[in-house]
């Protein structure tokens, strides 16, 4: 049976025993695979260790019941799997960050989503990688497209031996940078990498890193570390055949936590379009209007961003006095609407700002379905807040929010 198949029978049945004995023994006996493959096979899907994953989704159904039932924490850890109270306090504040208590009395949620191997678009591995001492070899161009190809060529075969690296450089001016390492004599170094196996192929390269950071990667017990990503070439008969992405990580220093939250009205100049090149074609009306109000950009804060139905629609905030004072006439002949965030109630829950919105707004479905909190017939969207005047990724906040009902009981 294919890797994929099998992993995704254990997570089926993971999900049916939550509240039974579970011990990657039995699991790895009733699936015809060593313990030990199991291991390797369900990190390698999943990005989880299956004793973190069991651990981290019966504690994810204990925080339903906290918050949504009359049960007693002592009934509450029993039938999450633990023989004690004591067991399941200290297991529950690891993991959640607070005791059961707090937990009940607090409005952040945590939920722990279920992992699906059918969005599973490449193999990634996580481990120590070692990375040899390097010389860089910057190419230029006015050219994206087809720099990588050039570079390597520039640099000529026959002068690399050796391990060989690439990675996009810093862009000068109108001409954009490659970086080709290539491997030399010194130290090597050790990091923690997910790395996966593409073709030399734009589509699956462009595949590869989309997976990798859109969706691996939230659902992964990992976050990124930090340092720059970077591929490796593998190369057959003189050319390249093969590349493997580096996506340096570090384990998650905290679980996400959707709160619910009562926000202030917020309003945004967007464009929106659909179909094909829709993401291009909104965001480039909205730089557009921008150049005829530099001062807009110049002191943003938030930008939005929500996809529907194939439809994209982009913007930044704005005051809603500035709305006024702009001619109906520019505003038509630039495609630009005006969206009002109402004040009210929001489920909100922060996520990657490399990461597709996509991904964080399924988990948010999903958490308001098993929660049964009622919320509006529209749209969740994304807010990307820059938190310290600087565009770096470190400064950016993205946070996906869901208008609830109105509470009637106050």
């Amino acid at each position: 049976m294919p890797k994929n198949d099998y992993i995704n029978a254990v997570l089926s049945y993971i999900e049916r025993h939550l509240t039974e004995a579970l011990t990657p023994e039995n699991i790895a006996r009733r699936h015809f695979v060593s313990v030990s493959q199991l291991y390797r096979d369900f990190y390698d899907c999943t990005g989880h260790s299956i004793k973190e994953y069991i651990r981290k989704r019966r504690i994810s159904n204990a925080c339903e019941k906290i918050k949504c039932s009359a049960l007693s924490l002592t009934v509450i850890a029993d039938e999450s799997g633990y023989q004690t109270i004591q067991s399941f306090h200290k297991i529950f504040k690891r993991t959640v960050g607070m005791t059961p208590m707090e937990y009940r009395m607090n409005d952040s949620y945590f939920y722990f989503y279920p992992f699906a191997t059918y969005e599973r678009g490449v193999a990634v591995k996580v481990g120590m990688e070692s990375i040899p001492a390097y010389t860089t070899t910057r190419f230029y161009s006015s050219c994206q497209v087809g720099i990588e190809d050039n570079a390597i060529k520039a640099l000529g075969l026959g002068n690399i031996s050796g391990r060989v690296f690439g990675r996009n450089g810093k862009q000068m001016g109108n001409r954009f940078c490659y970086e080709v390492m290539t491997e030399i004599p010194g130290e090597i170094r050790t990091s923690l990498y997910a790395t996966c196996v593409v073709n030399y192929d734009d589509a699956d390269i462009s595949n590869g890193w989309n997976y990798l950071y859109n969706n691996w990667l939230s659902a992964s017990m990992f976050e990124e570390s930090g340092e720059g990503i970077f591929e490796e070439y593998f190369f057959q008969n003189g050319k390249p055949r093969k590349l493997k992405l580096y996506l340096p990580v570090k384990k998650r220093k905290v679980e996400q936590h959707i709160t619910i939250t009562a926000e202030p009205e917020k309003t945004f100049i967007i464009a929106k379009e659909k179909g094909y090149n829709a993401e291009r074609k909104a965001s480039e009306m909205v730089m557009a209007f921008l150049q005829q109000h530099p001062l807009l950009i110049r002191n943003a804060q938030r930008f939005y961003v929500c996809t529907y139905n194939g439809v994209y629609e982009c913007g930044v905030e704005c005051d809603s006095d500035f709305w006024l004072t702009t001619p109906l006439k520019q505003r038509m002949s630039c495609g630009i609407d005006l969206i009002h965030m109402p004040a009210g109630r929001y489920a909100v829950l922060s996520g990657n700002c490399y990461g597709d919105t996509r991904v964080v707004r399924e988990k948010m479905d999903s958490w308001l379905q098993n929660n049964g909190i009622p919320h509006e017939n529209e749209p969740a969207f994304a807010i990307y807040e820059i938190t310290d005047g600087s565009y770096d990724a470190e400064n950016i906040c993205m946070k996906l929010y869901k208008r609830l009902k109105d509470d009637k009981n106050g």
